[in-house]
């Protein structure tokens, strides 16, 4: 799902497809240095290969009609993720469902298994494990969850699984780099999960508003590595207008970019290629939000989105509706179609929202810090669901399933979703599909946002909200607390090796 092959596997398979590419996968640096080339136009050349890329799981092997039974801990209420359940009871017309179902077949009559999911809470796992009834092969969980189960001892370092190969192109290596605490992985990202990929953040944009205000175009801006927040600053600010004239701004008006605290700060802060945490030559998270580049990067964001008499920015977490809404942050929908935000910051799978928008609209990745950057980042959100191997499985029946799971999902699902994703839900046009594979291809997957260290993402993005420049006192207090949770939390998952 990571590179251009996907799109062009669609060629193949599904309907034409939106050309482009990046070629350069975020390793989660501060890279600022520009890629080779011109454009992002990558060597294709041995795409057909990788397309065709297989698992080295045997193929003899046969478990007698055994079910292998998936623990999904995403509540079912979350519809609006594209898949919120990895089983299908029957072929469909629609396609993702059918994908699933018939790649669960595959493997069904691949290895004599049955293949049930069952949707449970996270302390259904947890007492699963620890009654050690092996009721599941596997679960799907959030890494704040899965991290606080390692280091109960609960969970299976993926890089000991047999069978599973973490190199292979079906596993996300943006995820397998960012996220490899201590040496030691609790959480697969693969083809087998696509709820990464709807919590990616990405920024829509109003086509209208652009043609409107004679604004530069943002695909070529991003094209030729001029998209930047300089840029979003410039052109926001000429279309911020109280359309209503009442002298007060509400989600009557107009602004220039729409979000919540929540979503937009991150997306902004980590799209200028410095996290909130990484990992240091031991694999230990250590906090680099106490850069000097990312507190430059934290105050160039708060006067841009507190510019404007602070209606530069409708943060949908401190600003009241008057359209009705319980949940505030539901009035991003109706403003961005009726064209009130010429940017929007929103998880790609709130794209469903604009499926009926008269105007049209378009997406971009997140803005580079300047031109110096040459690299874009997206930043994946911390919501998605993994896949996590209990203590109690059988490993290497488990990990042949697995791996073989998630190498017929790179067959099946992905084409279909990203057929979901670009035809249905993002086929305004074709530059559409060219920014998407740039987004997946640089994906950033923050250590302390997606377990939870500390509270350094809400944190952060509170004090933005607040316009407050007080980001090193903050971090300065918080530091002594959460180096403490780091070093606690490293000893525990040093002594997993012991046992």
């Amino acid at each position: 799902m990571k590179r251009v092959l996907s799109v062009l596997l669609l060629l193949c398979l599904l309907a034409p497809v939106f050309a482009g590419c990046s070629d350069n996968p975020s390793q989660g640096s501060s890279d600022t240095t520009a890629p080779s080339g011109s454009d992002t136009v990558s060597d294709t050349s041995d795409t057909a290969e990788q397309t065709e890329e297989r698992d080295d799981v045997p193929a003899d092997l046969s478990y007698n009609g055994f079910e292998f039974v998936i623990y999904n801990t995403n509540d079912p209420a979350n519809s609006w993720y594209t898949t919120t359940f990895v089983t299908a009871e029957e072929d469909s017309a629609e396609v993702i469902n059918s994908a699933i179902y018939n790649r669960n077949l595959a493997l069904e009559d691949r290895f004599g298994i049955k293949i049930s999911e069952q949707s449970v809470k996270i302390n259904d796992v947890t007492n699963s494990i620890t009654a050690n009834d092996a009721a599941f092969s596997i679960a799907l969980e959030r890494g704040f969850d899965a991290i606080a189960q390692a280091q109960l001892g609960y969970l299976v370092d993926l890089n000991k699984v047999p069978y599973i190969n973490l190199d292979k192109s079906y596993w996300d290596q943006a995820a397998r780099n960012q996220l490899n605490i201590a040496d030691k992985l609790f959480i697969g990202v693969g083809d087998f999960i696509t709820t990464n990929h709807d919590e990616t953040i990405v920024m829509f944009f109003s086509k209208k508003l652009i043609n409107d205000y004679n604004l530069e175009n943002p695909y070529d801006l991003v094209r030729n590595y001029k998209w930047t927040l300089d840029k979003v600053s410039e052109m926001g600010a000429k279309v911020i207008k109280d359309l209503d004239g009442n002298g007060k701004m509400n989600d009557q008006d107009q602004y220039a970019l729409m979000s919540w605290s929540g979503v937009g700060y991150p997306f902004l802060f980590l799209g200028t290629g410095v996290n909130y945490m990484t990992l240091d030559e031991n694999k230990k998270p250590v906090i680099t939000a106490d850069s000097d580049r990312f507190i430059s990067a934290y105050e160039k964001i708060i006067s841009m989105t507190h510019s404007e008499g602070d209606n530069f920015f409708y943060d949908a977490n401190i600003r009241q509706n008057t359209r009705g809404f319980d949940n505030n942050h539901r009035v991003q929908e109706p403003m961005f179609r009726e064209d009130k935000a010429l940017f929007w910051m929103e998880v790609v799978s709130w794209s469903k929202a604009l499926r009926e928008m008269d105007t049209d609209f378009g997406i971009v990745t997140a803005p580079m810090y300047d031109e110096n950057q040459k690299k874009y980042y997206n930043y994946c959100n911390c919501n998605f669901y993994a896949i996590v191997v209990p203590t109690t499985a059988d490993l290497e029946r488990t990990g042949a399933i697995v791996e073989a799971m998630n190498s017929e999902s790179k067959k099946t699902v992905t084409p279909a979703y990203y057929d979901v994703m670009l035809k249905s839900k993002y086929s305004r046009d074709e530059d559409s599909g060219e920014m998407l594979d740039i987004i997946f291809n640089n994906l950033v997957y923050d250590i302390g946002s997606i377990y939870s260290l500390g509270s350094i993402n809400s944190g952060i993005y509170d004090l933005a909200a607040k316009n407050s420049t007080d980001l090193a006192s903050y971090l300065a207090k918080q530091s002594k607390a959460l180096n403490k949770q780091i070093d606690k939390m490293m000893e525990k998952l040093a002594a997993l090796d012991e046992g």
